[in-house]
């Protein structure tokens, strides 16, 4: 999807620095993910995304995913 933000834009919105970031997007990136370039995200993995989360799929009750 078209993602027209900054990492800085990122990094202020989760209130986080913007070396804490840019290495927390880079390990997103590396463990194939994600891909973020170019004013576009792209989620690789939706399996791989919900594991780095945490996230249950086989709860009852339904939660949002972010």
């Amino acid at each position: 999807m078209q993602f027209p933000f900054l990492q800085l834009h990122v990094a202020d919105a989760l209130g986080m620095s913007l070396v804490h970031t840019n290495n927390t997007l880079r390990r997103l990136a590396d463990s194939k993910a994600m891909r973020w370039g170019r004013k576009t995200f792209q989620m690789l993995s939706r399996e791989r995304m919900a594991e780095i989360a945490g996230y249950d799929f086989t709860e009852r009750i339904p939660r949002p995913f972010i």
